[in-house]
């Protein structure tokens, strides 16, 4: 079972980790995870476009997804506080970047 981590695109921050939403571990892929994450925040109905980082423009709503479960061993513990700038640092430099989500609201 893979270990996401969705980084917020806009403010940078850690907005989820697979290995504890909502206390629970989240099984699926990236883009069930992110679909999980925002329909238990109050965003349900969003559909997600698979893309680089650097085809995101600052300002799109979207999440950069790493795998924290790389060569058999998890890169950084569970995230506690997603705002840590050193956890943030961690996540970029020793989790696995799998993609970039870009959010469609269900209005769009």
């Amino acid at each position: 079972m893979a270990r996401y981590i969705l980084i917020d695109n806009q403010s940078g921050y850690i907005f989820a980790d697979s290995a504890d939403l909502n206390g629970t571990i989240f099984a699926g892929t990236p883009t069930e995870f992110a679909a999980v994450f925002d329909a238990s925040t109050g965003e349900p109905g969003r559909s997600y476009d698979m893309t680089t980082i650097y085809d995101l423009a600052d300002n799109e709503t979207g999440y950069h997804v790493y795998r924290a479960d790389v060569n058999g061993s998890e890169a950084v513990p569970v995230i506690e506080d997603g705002q840590d700038a050193e956890m943030i640092a961690a996540v970029v430099r020793d989790c696995e970047y799998v993609t970039t989500l870009r959010c469609v609201g269900p209005q769009d």
